[in-house]
């Protein structure tokens, strides 16, 4: 078959199919159109193979270009959005007066603080005391003894509770009331010793970080999610940049806080090995991913 009886066919089933354009074609409905679409002799004379000298070096001389193209790399940000300033010197590491050896707790202690512990002390007291007050029409009648709230006095029985629920992240069992129990298959000889349950009961019920008397309804335009974790995570932030000097190789990374409860910014992520929580932005060192900052998402 010859070439110009190609063209002739390919200019027939153009020009045939002309009657069923859609009328969002037209230039009456605002739309533009390009008259090299609608010039078949635009699509029959422009065939690939007849690349002209100046298309030729055009492109010898694009390759040319971006094989000599080097990269200039460079401390200073252009637009000013990230300050690199805290950042700029080598070396960093950990910055505490912790001997060598030291416990873990010790650690635990230097980051979440007695100062924060007093907080939710003071926090977890107003709040058992705002629920007492709101329910009193349905305990009084049926006596004193039904309300068995005990204030917490001292710190050192809410590290006791922050222990207890981190062997429970460790050591998982059906119920809450396992760990106490006497069989020795279910109960946990080290959470029996710490604290008894009814006394951890009581604190997992009135457990809260935030001040009472300073929460927002929900319905206050300055509302959001995680308005009451702020100043806990704002302490938390501080204590993480203070006990370390970052390093000069940083990463930015998504993490995932395991959740499954109802909470307006929960979120599923089928492909990551936590699938379902809260997103977490997170800085962290490159070599050991010790955690600098951090922002829920």
């Amino acid at each position: 078959m010859s070439k110009r009886r190609k063209k002739e066919e390919i200019e027939a089933i153009l020009l045939a199919s002309d009657d069923s354009v859609s009328d969002l074609s037209s230039e009456d409905d605002g739309w533009p159109v390009d008259d090299s679409l609608a010039d078949v002799s635009f699509i029959l004379n422009n065939d690939p193979g007849d690349e002209t000298d100046e298309n030729k070096a055009n492109d010898e001389e694009a390759a040319n270009s971006a094989s000599t193209f080097k990269p200039s790399w460079s401390e200073q940000m252009v637009n000013g959005q990230i300050d690199l300033k805290q950042h700029q010197k080598y070396g960093g590491g950990p910055k505490h007066n912790l001997p060598v050896g030291s416990e873990a707790g010790d650690y635990f202690k230097m980051l979440f603080t007695n100062d924060m512990y007093e907080k939710i002390r003071e926090n977890t007291n107003k709040y058992a005391e705002f629920v007492k007050s709101a329910t009193i029409d349905k305990w009084e009648p049926i006596g004193i003894k039904k309300w068995r709230w005990k204030p917490i006095e001292d710190i050192e029985e809410l590290f006791s509770f922050i222990a207890i629920i981190l062997i429970m992240g460790i050591a998982k069992l059906p119920r809450i009331k396992d760990y106490w129990s006497s069989n020795p298959i279910l109960g946990n000889d080290k959470v029996k010793r710490t604290m008894a349950r009814d006394r951890f009961v009581d604190i997992y019920r009135f457990f809260h970080i935030s001040d009472r008397e300073n929460e927002v309804s929900p319905n206050d335009p300055s509302f959001y999610m995680m308005r009451k974790l702020d100043p806990f995570m704002s302490c938390l932030r501080s204590n993480f940049q203070m006990h370390f000097e970052s390093y000069p190789h940083l990463s930015v990374d998504e993490a995932m806080v395991k959740y499954k409860g109802r909470l307006g910014i929960v979120q599923y992520m089928p492909n990551k090995p936590v699938k379902r929580g809260i997103k977490v932005w997170a800085l962290c060192t490159s070599f050991f991913g010790y955690v600098y900052n951090f922002e829920p998402y």
